[in-house]
């Protein structure tokens, strides 16, 4: 039993640490490729992945013609649109500051849940929001001040846009989760996701004389591992220990972000932005605080009764 519950404990910690990574493999792969065409070269290989783990797994998969517009439409705003605006957020600031903002995501949520849902607002996620909007502030600061013209302001507005997108995708991809696996969304997402990068690939210049191994590994790394492997462990993850648990974890992404850069490729963060990055990794907490009580509660019930029994 405890071996079991190891695996998904194991798994979604190395997608958080892979996850948090692949903004430094964004960061490095973009100075050479184009962000649409970085798009592409990562989900032609996620594409490949996970329709031959789908054919595997469920050989039986079948998109029904009903549900292909909203399917081909929340692929394109889940791969297309939010890697458009995260790769040129990436691009335009750094990887450490653009993995906080994307951490606002389960804040963003929460707004779109009362706005579009109706869904009441309590007062831990009201705060939440509260805190996240001003560490989302602190981080756009950039040498104390607010420059809108700065290159930094506008990567990270492209990457409050990334999170947006993917916000719109989670909406729009609610009401086929009672139909269809969340492996064969993926896949056919990604599918029409993949196809609709292809026309941004043409405006777009390259240094492929600059391509080398370390470019091609990265781009390797973020296919194979970010979007292929990475999505189907998390999968597994979130069947195992439950949407909530799984949750906590996305905490660990700007952390490994944070550091990882630091050591790797030399950025550095400020003490304002720092400041902003806790308040953001505080708020996504206080959102999503009764969801891990309650989780954790059961857990815990359910270790004492196992012991009783």
């Amino acid at each position: 039993m405890a071996k079991n519950r190891a695996l998904p404990f194991a798994a979604i910690t190395f997608v958080m640490i892979v996850w948090g990574l692949s903004f430094l493999s964004i960061k490095v792969s973009v100075a050479v490729l184009g962000p649409m065409t970085l798009a592409l070269s990562r989900f032609v290989i996620a594409s490949v992945m996970l329709l031959f783990i789908l054919k595997i797994k469920e050989p039986d998969a079948k998109l029904n013609r009903v549900d292909l517009p909203r399917m081909a439409f929340s692929g394109i705003i889940g791969i297309t649109l939010y890697f458009f605006f995260e790769n040129n957020g990436v691009r335009l600031s750094t990887a450490s500051t653009a993995s906080i903002i994307i951490a606002t995501i389960p804040v963003l949520a929460v707004l779109a849940d009362f706005i579009f849902c109706g869904n009441r607002i309590t007062w831990p996620k009201a705060l939440g929001v509260v805190l996240s909007f001003l560490g989302i502030y602190l981080i756009f600061r950039d040498r104390g001040e607010l420059s809108f013209a700065s290159e930094y302001f506008l990567g990270n507005l492209s990457m409050l846009g990334a999170a947006a997108a993917w916000v719109a995708y989670n909406l729009l991809t609610r009401p086929m989760a009672k139909r269809y696996s969340n492996l064969a969304i993926t896949t056919y997402q990604t599918l029409f996701g993949t196809l609709a990068i292809v026309p941004f690939v043409f405006f777009e210049s390259n240094k492929w004389a600059s391509v080398n191994w370390v470019v091609a590994g990265n781009v390797l790394f973020l296919g194979v591992f970010c979007s292929a492997i990475g999505y189907y462990f998390y999968v597994y993850a979130m069947g195992e220990i439950g949407v909530g648990m799984a949750s906590l974890f996305i905490n660990l992404i700007p952390v490994v972000t944070v550091i990882a850069s630091y050591f790797i490729i030399g950025e550095k963060i400020t003490h304002t932005q720092l400041a902003g990055g806790g308040l953001v990794v505080f708020a996504v907490y206080l959102t999503d605080i009764g969801t891990w009580f309650k989780k954790g509660f059961r857990v815990i019930l359910a270790g004492i009764n196992r012991n009783a029994a």
